[in-house]
């Protein structure tokens, strides 16, 4: 605001000189004070998301392990012992140097299959015949012992194809078991997830199926990132596993 003020004497201020007509600018203290509008505060609402943005939530409930009920009084089979290690690699000649010329495990086979990808030899730790009341001659399984351990030495026919049998290098372990059909009925049952091809001949003519190493919503348990094999005993293995376990129990 700019006043001009002619001959106005300030009471306070020294008097001005008679020769001065105009006086410099000076403010005046208005006496309404001045309104200024403030904001009010309201509650801020919750931002809206527009529908387009809104993704379906609705999900499938995964079964969990509670969702199945199992007791060991029920278990139709029974896990006799391993059948078997299975191990892969590029390069056949380092598993037989190794596992035949510096382990000394006798060869007892081999296997080739286009259809699995997989050039394999058939190892056996363990007696190679069977002693006398361990079996019978009728019920042996290649003159080998029941207790001994299969080892298979897997190498990749095609090594861009796929089972990549070579990775990972411990490819599976085998379990021996009683009645594999019922056991594949009740672990189905229970949530254990298999892999497809269901139970079929294996490398050395057992029925062989595997257990999935991962399981998904509706078989949520697998192998716990371990394929796993489980074989059909013959009779003069689980005669043998069963007699011992009879054995031990009684003493």
């Amino acid at each position: 605001l700019e006043m001009v003020v002619k001959d106005s004497v300030d009471p306070i201020a020294p008097p001005l000189s008679t020769s001065t007509t105009r006086s410099t600018l000076s403010f005046t203290t208005i006496s309404k004070p001045l309104l200024i509008p403030t904001a009010t505060t309201h509650p801020t609402p919750p931002p809206t998301i527009p529908t387009t943005f809104l993704k379906n939530t609705t999900t499938t409930t995964p079964k969990s392990f509670s969702s199945f009920t199992t007791t060991s009084s029920t278990r139709p089979f029974q896990i006799l012992g391993i059948q078997q290690i299975a191990i892969g690699s590029l390069n056949k000649s380092s598993l037989s140097h190794l596992w035949g010329t510096i382990f000394g495990i006798p060869t007892i086979g081999q296997y080739t299959s286009e259809k699995e990808n997989v050039d394999e030899d058939i190892l056996s730790l363990g007696p190679t015949v069977v002693g006398e009341g361990e079996g019978d001659d009728d019920d042996d399984d290649g003159a080998t012992s029941p207790f001994s351990v299969e080892i298979d030495l897997m190498t990749p026919l095609n090594p861009e194809k796929s089972p990549k049998v070579h990775s990972p290098a411990l490819n599976h372990i085998g379990l021996w078991v009683d009645d594999l059909p019922l056991a594949v009925s009740w672990m189905t049952q229970n949530g254990v997830r298999f892999t497809p091809g269901g139970i079929r001949k294996g490398a050395a003519g057992h029925d062989v199926t595997f257990i999935h190493p991962k399981g998904n919503d509706d078989s949520p348990i697998g192998g716990c990132g371990v394929l796993i094999e489980l074989v059909q005993a013959p009779p003069n293995v689980i005669k043998a596993f069963t007699t011992t376990t009879t054995t031990e129990e009684t003493k």
